[in-house]
């Protein structure tokens, strides 16, 4: 919330009120036309007042909306868990929800992972996939097995 204004709130609160005084303590002789002028002075200083008022109203409500946000950001990292290769969150169900680690780590957002139940993951935010140590080994398993079945065959046609 801006000091100067609060300071020009106040002030603008405090010549109403100087004016209101005036005009209440004002005698009758004096002029229509100078009564005229300071109640405009005292409705434009009024009117001042309540706009520099819905100013700090709104300041106090954007501050608010951030401290919220900052709040629930700051749940949410409590909540994370990292499990090589991505972050885990628990969800309502009680289970864990796989989170992309290239989304959250570069732009501190959650998005939330593809997986074929085997250890392989999908983010369809950034495109990125990532695979389990276990998933790993067992690709790597497979890769080496396919080989092996196809060194000992023999090529091509035995005439």
């Amino acid at each position: 919330m801006d000091v100067a204004a609060i300071g020009s709130l106040l002030g603008s609160l405090k010549t109403a009120t100087d004016i209101a005084k005036f005009v209440r303590e004002s005698s009758v002789s004096l002029e229509r036309a100078e009564l005229k002028m300071k109640l405009a002075q005292l409705i434009e200083a009024l009117s001042n007042a309540k706009i520099e008022a819905a100013d700090i109203q709104q300041e106090i409500l954007d501050r608010d909306q951030r401290i919220r946000e900052l709040q629930a950001a700051a749940a949410i990292e409590v909540e994370l868990r990292w499990e090589q290769p991505c972050y885990f969150r628990k969800n309502e169900q009680g289970t864990d929800d796989p989170y992309c680690q290239n989304c959250k780590d570069s732009t501190g957002k959650l998005s939330r992972l593809h997986t074929d139940g085997a250890g392989y993951f999908q983010c369809r935010v950034c495109e990125q996939s990532f695979k389990t140590s276990e998933r790993e080994q067992s690709d790597k398993a497979k890769a080496v097995a396919a080989i092996r079945g196809h060194v000992g065959r023999a090529r091509g046609p035995s005439w």
